[in-house]
């Protein structure tokens, strides 16, 4: 009898608690019913929209950039113009210089003592002529009075004469050590910048060999290359806009080589930066220059777009509905394909048409099929 009444203790406890859940579930439904209906009636409301109204155009004008050099006019590696032991730089890497300054100087001991020894032997060789003068003037005489032949005479005439080719010859050396020690000070040609050292104090170096590179100071160019479609749209004295960075300046173009980069097609192009707003040698600069594109299309804001499917790109469009004089309307979706970027706006053509209203903002705050009212439309 005590099993049975504990059975049926326990059959009434497992009904009171289904019909608790169920109770609850009911409660609980109600209140999801009841939100849901909160949430409907909000969503009946229009939400306020900005639109432009879709103007549709032949072309665009896109604006292309082409990278180059910023470079000075002149780049020069600097080199002694003989070999030699370095005795002297007097200039370092960042250093301004000005036109003729000196800029390094070789071990000269050598070079003097060749010309000391072609002095010595000028002198040996004009004491020879002097005494061969007068030996000449001697023979004559004695030819006159037959105590002499003129085979004597020729001798002496030869040998007077190999003497002053000699002298001659001495003095040809003497200006080449008098050139060799004045090239023995590296000079700056030009007055700029010194941007490299490539030796130090001591070193030995061949003729030639380059020491040092100088950047001119003054004016910049800028080298870039173009592609061989633009060469009639570039003339030689015309300026163009150029930048590198934030910084931008317009540059005159001084000349153009003809000769085409195999490649990459393109030909160099030599600017003149007029008003240098900063720009520094070797850093990258971009060339503009505009170009029509016959494409249909139309302009959108950059905001509208909205990431579509497989890629694809969209906007969206209020289709006006009935009332309110057309201010009201619904969201509708339609795809694009973007021809050309800008800034702040994107050139697109795809299922728009002329007068479609386009969302321009925020488009993230829609979706198809949407209540919308317009309260700005441009």
């Amino acid at each position: 009898m005590g099993r049975f009444f504990s059975f049926l203790f326990g059959l009434i406890m497992r009904f009171a608690v289904l019909v608790g859940a169920v109770g609850a579930a009911v409660v609980l439904g109600g209140a999801l019913i009841a939100a849901r209906s909160n949430d409907a009636a909000v969503e009946t409301q229009p939400r306020d929209v900005a639109v432009i109204v879709a103007n549709e155009t032949d072309s665009y004008v896109a604006t292309r950039r082409f990278a180059g050099r910023l470079a000075p006019q002149q780049v020069s590696d600097l080199g002694f113009q003989l070999g030699g032991r370095i005795i002297e730089l007097t200039v370092d890497e960042g250093d301004p210089v000005e036109k003729d300054a000196v800029l390094g100087r070789l071990d000269i001991d050598q070079l003097q003592n060749r010309r000391a020894e072609l002095q010595a032997q000028r002198r040996e060789a004009r004491a020879s002529l002097e005494r061969a003068d007068a030996t000449l003037r001697r023979t004559e005489d004695l030819v006159d009075q037959g105590f002499a032949t003129d085979q004597n005479l020729d001798d002496i005439r030869a040998e007077r004469d190999g003497l002053v080719a000699r002298i001659q010859q001495i003095d040809a050396a003497l200006q080449a050590s008098t050139k060799d020690l004045e090239d023995s000070e590296l000079l700056a040609p030009f007055a700029g910048e010194i941007v490299r050292r490539y030796v130090d104090v001591g070193s030995v170096v061949q003729a030639g060999a380059p020491i040092m590179r100088l950047n001119e100071a003054g004016v910049l160019e800028a080298r870039i290359g173009v592609p061989i479609r633009f060469r009639n749209r570039i003339a030689v004295g015309e300026e163009y806009e150029l930048s590198a960075g934030s910084l931008q300046t317009l540059g005159r173009v001084v000349s153009i080589v003809s000769d085409v980069n195999t490649g990459t097609r393109t030909l160099t192009v030599i600017l003149e930066v007029e008003d240098d707003p900063g720009f520094v040698a070797r850093d990258l600069v971009r060339l503009a220059l505009t170009e029509t594109e016959r494409e249909t299309g139309i302009w959108v804001p950059a905001q509208a777009l909205n990431e579509s499917l497989r890629g694809l790109w969209s906007v969206f469009v209020v289709v006006p509905t009935e009332g309110d004089d057309g201010r009201l309307g619904r969201i509708v979706r339609k795809d694009v394909e973007i021809l050309h970027i800008e800034e702040d706006r994107v050139y697109v053509r795809g299922a728009l048409q002329e007068g479609d209203l386009i969302v321009r903002s925020g488009a993230f705050r829609f979706t198809p099929g949407q209540s919308v009212r317009i309260v700005d439309a441009v």
